[in-house]
């Protein structure tokens, strides 16, 4: 019942919609073709509506400045989860008003809903590297020569790093939210430093391994699954456990769009039932079957941390910058 009310909700706000192109910011990447074919072709073909869509890195200091200063014009942005509750709380998103399928307890302050995630795996060449490497094997450039891809961001990184060091998943975050656990995946992270080749976006982090400048990479697995298509053989392959799950939400920008009906009627569609089980079919790729033994019973992904990250972000992110500028 409740998705039937929810496409009805859809299809009164898309008949709202006005005639000037909206316009998305999204992470660079191939979830964008994804995006193109299963929320906005559609969404314009109903509505003759026009989707523009802009490429943006995340809140960087520059991206803060922009949303602040209105003169930008996006309807929506794709945006990590923990990254939507701090701009949330500073008041750079608004708050979406609760659907007539929800609960009148809804709540009212929610301004980042769910839109689909990516899982981050160790990739490599194959063509490079035959054998199935290991964290620990990222980390021996000695035995394992060549360049590593990593986010220039401490989230993901820094979870990494400690994989790397041996502490298993599910004690990830209660280890980096200690002093000593957190200097231990600076130790850690510092280990592998000049090997590093920084990525801010998906796509960038495809393209290090694509063109050859570096041996292994952090990946999204869609990502990778993109990049074989075409090739007589898979090329690309990815380490199947622990894969890192990035929740990513939609946010409308305070000072962004002029037209809040029609940013609300698109997020309405981009945030159906039907276009949400679409993309995440498309960009959560499953474990072959014979990385199936190999994952057994534990759970092929964890999800980053989204209370630790917005809790503990803004003094990581400051001494994760200062260590780079050290370096």
């Amino acid at each position: 019942m409740c998705c039937f009310f929810q496409r009805a909700e859809a299809a009164t706000h898309v008949r709202r919609v006005g005639l000037r192109p909206l316009v998305v910011a999204t992470p660079a990447g191939s979830l964008n073709a994804t995006l193109n074919g299963v929320v906005w072709k559609p969404f314009s073909q109903l509505t003759h509506q026009k989707i523009k869509t802009t490429l943006w890195t995340d809140l960087t200091e520059a991206n803060y400045s922009q949303l602040r200063s209105g003169k930008q014009n996006w309807s929506l942005v794709l945006i990590e989860d923990d990254a939507a509750e701090t701009g949330c709380a500073q008041g750079l998103f608004l708050p979406f008003p609760a659907t007539a399928s929800e609960s009148s307890n809804a709540d009212p302050a929610r301004c980042g809903v769910p839109a689909l995630s990516l899982d981050y795996a160790l990739s490599w060449d194959s063509s490079r590297f035959s054998d199935t490497p290991t964290w620990r094997d990222f980390w021996d450039v000695a035995r394992h020569p060549g360049k590593r891809g990593l986010r220039a961001d401490p989230r993901i990184t820094l979870e990494i790093a400690l994989l790397a060091d041996g502490v298993p998943p599910d004690a990830i975050y209660s280890t980096l939210g200690s002093s000593a656990g957190l200097d231990r995946a600076f130790r850690r992270l510092a280990q592998l430093r000049p090997y590093i080749v920084w990525w801010t976006s998906p796509a960038e982090a495809m393209h290090i391994l694509t063109k050859g400048a570096a041996l292994m990479s952090v990946t999204p697995t869609s990502e990778v699954t993109v990049a074989n298509i075409g090739l007589p053989t898979p090329r690309f392959r990815n380490l199947w456990f622990p894969l890192l799950r990035v929740n990513y939400d939609w946010v409308i920008p305070a000072n962004g769009t002029r037209d809040l009906t029609s940013a609300l009627a698109l997020a309405t569609w981009a945030t159906a039932s039907e276009q949400q089980s679409a993309l995440n079919a498309q960009l959560i790729t499953s474990a072959p079957a014979s990385a199936q033994p190999r994952v057994g019973t534990l759970p092929p992904a964890f999800p980053l941390n989204v209370d630790f990250w917005r809790m503990n972000f803004p003094a990581i992110k400051a001494r994760f910058d200062q260590w780079l500028s050290q370096h």
